[in-house]
């Protein structure tokens, strides 16, 4: 019984905070999510929502409307509204396939919002709207990862910050007083896109979790000002409240030219008490 019970698997919960912010320039929120139960449908121009020790399976994700696009806002409306409704269905199925299996299925998740975004202008006879997406399931000890576009995760472990998805931006170099730098361009791919003649490729990743672990999710209206290090700071050194009110409070000094979601979410063993809300 006790040697049953050392190597017993954890068994985990999540708690955690999301914070949007039409930013200081923008006049409309163009970021979106889903959190729990909540997408912002009233695009709001500032939110905040509290999760405390929900159990696994979760699933969460940000999407932020694309401002060089029309119809930014419905485009991440239009994403965060289906990936709410087909969520519990993919996190029912993922303990059930292998690799190659969860790929398909993310793939498929990928391929299915891209066509949600599409229709959605096809209706509102706009001929692109866009909006990148950065999820995350908590499926028993593991989390899985998909992103499109240039918003970033995470994962903040023994107090050490690494970015967890590539990013699909594309860098232009430009010569300036006789020095080459390089420059942020556009996005190679995003939700929105042609499908029949562009490829969607999703990014994931697979990570087995640890006690203590810390996701960040957050659109480029965060990463734009702030940097990883600030972050993993910033999340090892302040409680789940104060660190996403800090970090907001950095990229608003800095500019606030975008707007700004962030997500954290911390991951402990059943039974051990979260410092989410302190």
């Amino acid at each position: 019984m006790f040697w049953n019970k050392l190597f017993e698997p954890l068994e985990y919960t999540l708690s955690g905070i999301l914070v949007s912010d039409v930013g200081r320039k923008r006049t409309e929120n163009q970021d979106n999510f889903s959190f729990g139960e909540f997408v912002n449908g009233n695009k709001s121009n500032s939110i905040r929502l509290e999760i405390q020790k929900v159990t696994l399976p979760q699933a969460y994700g940000i999407m932020d409307g694309m401002g060089g696009e029309k119809l930014g806002a419905q485009a991440s409306l239009e994403a965060a509204g289906f990936f709410s409704d087909i969520k519990r269905d993919i996190l029912e199925i993922l303990p059930k396939l292998d690799t190659k299996g969860r790929e398909k299925v993310f793939t498929s998740l990928i391929y299915s919002l891209n066509e949600k975004v599409c229709q959605m202008a096809l209706e509102n006879n706009v001929k692109q709207s866009g909006t990148t997406i950065i999820a995350i399931f908590f499926v028993e000890n593991r989390a899985y990862i998909v992103s499109v576009g240039d918003s970033r995760i995470f994962l903040i472990r023994n107090g050490e910050v690494t970015q967890q998805n590539k990013l699909d931006t594309m860098n232009i170099t430009i010569t300036e007083n006789g020095v080459e730098k390089q420059i942020r361009g556009g996005l190679s791919q995003f939700l929105g896109m042609d499908a029949s003649e562009y490829e969607l490729v999703p990014h994931i990743v697979d990570l087995k979790l640890k006690e203590d672990d810390t996701f960040l999710l957050c659109s480029d209206g965060l990463t734009d000002y702030v940097t990883p290090e600030e972050i993993g700071e910033a999340i090892s050194n302040k409680s789940g409240v104060s660190s996403v009110d800090y970090l907001l409070g950095l990229a608003m000094e800095r500019g606030g030219k975008d707007n700004t979601t962030i997500i954290r979410l911390d991951v402990k063993a059943k039974g051990t008490e979260s410092t989410v809300s302190e």
